[in-house]
């Protein structure tokens, strides 16, 4: 079942409604940009509630596939992500000191707030920085050292492929 795109937060908080569904790739265009293709829908898990400090609160869990590039060998690579939404309805910036630690503030002005633009915030921060394949499946792989990518490598070898190993001879 396809998520709203728009919703009154507070309205679902006081009603403690559970939304469960998926948004389409045409809901989520920052993510597409981000990164090579989005695989499958967004699916998430979202329940609004007020808690006890009676503040309304957005709690849930997505999950995405996408392709990325691979910053070894710049081929595909498919990332799994599945991360937690934690949220609170606050009506403005000034309410931002009000928010408890474990939430992050959803600043909903107006009535209606668009429920993509948040679930695609939490998709765009749990992107990993650095996208890999898993060592020996990488055609990159040839370019790790034989400690693996960790730099654990002692001083005295010299790794051939490496431009600066000329000057590290010349140093000594």
């Amino acid at each position: 079942m396809a998520l709203p795109t728009l919703v009154d937060p507070r309205k679902l908080a006081n009603q403690g409604i559970v939304l469960e569904g998926h948004f389409d790739v045409k809901h989520l265009p920052r993510l597409a940009l981000a990164v090579e293709s989005i695989e499958t829908p967004l699916s998430a898990l979202i329940r609004f509630e007020v808690d006890e400090a009676r503040a309304k609160v957005v709690n849930g869990n997505l999950t995405i596939s996408v392709t990325a590039i691979c910053q070894r060998c710049l081929d595909p690579v498919r990332v799994d992500l599945a991360t937690d939404l934690a949220a609170q309805v606050v009506w403005s910036e000034d309410q931002i000191a009000s928010v408890s630690g474990d939430r992050e503030p959803w600043i909903v002005g107006d009535k209606m707030a668009d429920l993509s633009v948040l679930l695609e915030d939490e998709v765009l921060l749990a992107l990993p920085l650095v996208n890999y394949h898993e060592q020996g499946s990488c055609t990159g792989d040839t370019f790790l050292s034989k400690d693996g990518p960790s730099g654990d490598e002692k001083d005295d070898e010299i790794v051939a492929d490496n431009p600066f190993n000329i000057l590290k001879q010349l140093k000594k």
